[in-house]
């Protein structure tokens, strides 16, 4: 079947050739998990540019990638698909498992560490992995997936450890009449909204770019394109010149109405985590929703992908590893999964489905194509051979009878259902129920200054969400709730998605049946019989510091919490993992440095630079990266004329140009806003 021309990236021969120029023969390792050739329009846009190649290091290893990557989606790009073994088996390297990542040199310092997949991949940079344990070396770990194709650790409960953002003191804070957290179409709508009337808005948003999963989910009959509504959004909230967007910016806390978050800035050649604290007086929820765990032994093997994460991987990082795919999906919009990845030149074995008999608009654009078909069928085992591919068994999903014939693939991409995504609202204090006809947990009762939003609020349709969002933002702060008509495809054309599926674990060797992304539980393995009664301990009962909503959602799904009970065992369950003692100072401690003057800032300030102390005026730590400037206006990194290198007991260590300057003159170090003046002490 040849692939439609909905879009163009550069041609794959004439990348690889650059990239042998400057790197050698190793990069079709990178390219060979990238898309490349005729692309749908949603992948035809990606953050990367092909046309900038980049090089650096992540505990030691050297990984090819393009300006635009992350440090995870440049790792998944260079065949890294496990982040370690869990429980004894290969785990995915996604970002549910990624750890945090820092400078090499600052392993002592967790108030340095950066979100992997927020983290830019950066030219000559070297990172670490956040501490954790390294899995024993094992010969069979690469055929299985393990240690030999990724990063080789060994997790147990609660891994990866919190971030230690969590802990460590704001360095800029925020003011606004209200904050949108999510830059999806209700959250675009309620900053629309709000500015209309005149208010300050300042809008979070974890990715890079805008309108969230909406492109994935499509258009309906009468709808405008998501594409269109975004940009229309985006073009209105730019006009009104009173909203501020934080973009690739994570929102870890809420407490009352204020919101603590991180994101990673570019600093003199170096990442650097920024905490940003940002009061507002009223805070809009529009956190969308995630995909929904389907329960099976190996659900979290290299190669197993939710339906979200695959399509934002594709879209924003041209991401797709493996040449063939099978499609697992209990919702409508999984079928779109199969019609782009096929668009894209990879090939679909199978698209199943636990519904008996689906309907769905996308269902009849795969039968046009040709793809198999597998209704009623769900995965009761999938399992890695020896060349790392998946084998699938599936299942009858009324019957629970097994097929014969195994499905081979090299990746499996699967959407169990969605779940509002409500771990903030949770942080807050707001409650939970479950609901059984949409079998997820959704925001119950209000919350003083807060609000939920379009899909995290239970809405479905393109309008909707856009309505919602512009209602609620219209109410607040005086109220948080507001219904508006959410239009709906007649069941009879569009099946509803399905509801939770889950198969037990056949046998006691099978690979983990996890019940959520971050592994917060996990459904037991079968008795065993015999002798084998006489060695076989209990099934590891798995307790992580705090858990998600996601999680919570799992347990409840494979009955280890009653639904009735989902109320009160999440707000036991739903906190944020900080310290239970103060954090940890480091008055005293220098930064480490691997060498002196890291390679990447040779010559970076002229043939001339130098190190320097400097002795500031005041107190306030600066960490590694923070730009040197000659006055207190220069913002731009091309002006900057030394970086931050330490902080030590005897001062701040920086490296300087050597050009017109000596010792007393008085140079000003940028830490965010705040610009401070320094005096030049001593030439190290």
């Amino acid at each position: 079947m040849g692939r439609r021309p909905w879009g163009r990236t550069a041609p794959a021969a004439r990348q690889c050739g650059r990239f042998r120029a400057r790197m050698g023969r190793s990069c079709v390792m990178t390219l060979s998990h990238r898309l490349d050739g005729d692309l749908p329009a949603e992948f035809s846009t990606p953050l990367i540019d092909r046309q900038r190649p980049i090089r650096f290091r992540l505990n030691g290893r050297p990984l090819l990638a393009f300006e635009g990557d992350s440090v995870l989606s440049a790792a998944l790009a260079n065949g890294w698909g496990a982040a370690g073994m869990a429980d004894g088996s290969p785990l995915a390297l996604d970002p549910a498992s990624a750890p945090a990542v820092l400078v090499a040199g600052n392993e002592a310092r967790p108030d340095l560490a950066m979100p992997m997949a927020l983290c830019p991949a950066m030219d000559g940079v070297s990172l670490v992995t956040a501490p954790a344990r390294r899995a024993p070396s094992n010969p069979f770990a690469r055929l299985l997936g393990g240690a030999g194709s990724g990063l080789g650790l060994a997790y147990g409960a609660g891994d990866p450890a919190p971030g230690g953002w969590l802990d460590a003191p704001a360095s800029r804070a925020m003011t606004t009449d209200m904050l949108v957290i999510g830059g999806g179409v209700a959250g675009l709508a309620a900053a629309e909204a709000a500015s209309r009337q005149g208010k300050r808005v300042v809008i979070v948003e974890r990715e890079a770019v805008l309108g969230g999963l909406s492109p994935l989910f499509g258009r309906a009959e009468g709808e405008p394109a998501p594409e269109e509504l975004i940009a229309d959004l985006a073009g209105a909230i730019g006009r009104s010149g009173l909203v501020t967007l934080l973009l690739g910016t994570h929102a870890f806390a809420l407490a009352g109405t204020s919101v603590r978050a991180i994101r990673v800035t570019r600093a003199g050649g170096i990442p650097a985590p920024e905490i940003i604290e940002i009061a507002a007086d009223g805070v809009v929820l529009a956190t969308g929703v995630e995909d929904r765990l389907p329960l099976f032994a190996g659900n979290r093997l290299p190669g197993v992908v939710d339906a979200a994460t695959a399509w934002r991987l594709a879209a924003r990082y041209n991401l797709w590893p493996g040449r063939t795919a099978h499609i697992h999906t209990a919702t409508n919009a999984g079928y779109r999964m199969a019609l782009l990845g096929a668009a894209s030149g990879r090939t679909i074995t199978r698209t199943s489905d636990p519904r008996p008999a689906p309907q769905t608009r996308f269902i009849e654009f795969c039968k046009a194509y040709g793809y198999r078909l597998g209704w009623g069928t769900s995965i009761a085992a999938a399992r890695l051979d020896r060349r790392r591919n998946l084998q699938l068994v599936l299942a009858d999903s009324r019957t629970g009878k097994v097929q014969d014939e195994l499905e081979t693939c090299e990746r499996l991409v699967m959407s169990g259902g969605w779940q509002p995504t409500l771990d903030l609202w949770a942080l807050a204090g707001g409650a939970l129920r479950w609901t059984a006809e949409r079998g997820c947990l959704m925001a119950d009762g209000p919350l003083e200054g807060v609000a939920v939003a379009g899909s995290a609020a239970g809405y479905h349709s393109l309008p909707g969400c856009r309505n919602h969002g512009a209602a609620i933002a219209a109410a607040m702060p005086e109220a948080t709730h507001a219904v508006v008509a959410d239009p709906q495809i007649d069941p009879v054309f569009e099946t509803p998605d399905g509801a939770p599926t889950r198969m037990a674990p056949a046998t006691r060797d099978a690979a983990p049946a996890w019940l959520s992304a971050r592994r917060a539980g996990r459904l037991p393995p079968p008795e065993a019989q015999g002798v084998a009664r006489l060695f076989a301990g209990p099934a590891p009962i798995r307790a992580p510091r705090a858990l998600a909503v996601t999680d919570v959602a799992g347990l409840v799904i494979a009955g280890h919490v009653e639904p009735a009970a989902a109320r009160a065992f999440s707000a036991r369950h739903c906190v944020l993992p900080v310290r239970l003692g103060p954090a940890e100072e480091h008055p005293d401690r220098a930064e480490p440095r691997p060498e002196p003057v890291p390679g990447y800032l040779a010559g970076r300030f002229g043939p001339q630079q130098s190190r320097w102390r400097l002795a500031a005026e005041t107190s306030r730590r600066f960490t590694p990266g923070c730009l040197v400037f000659v006055n207190t206006d220069a913002r731009s990194p091309l002006a900057a004329v030394g970086v931050v290198l330490a902080h030590t007991p005897a001062g701040i260590e920086a490296l300087v140009t050597g050009e017109g300057f000596g010792a007393g003159d008085t140079l000003y170090i940028r830490d965010g806003h705040v610009a401070v003046s320094a005096r030049l002490a001593e030439r190290l």
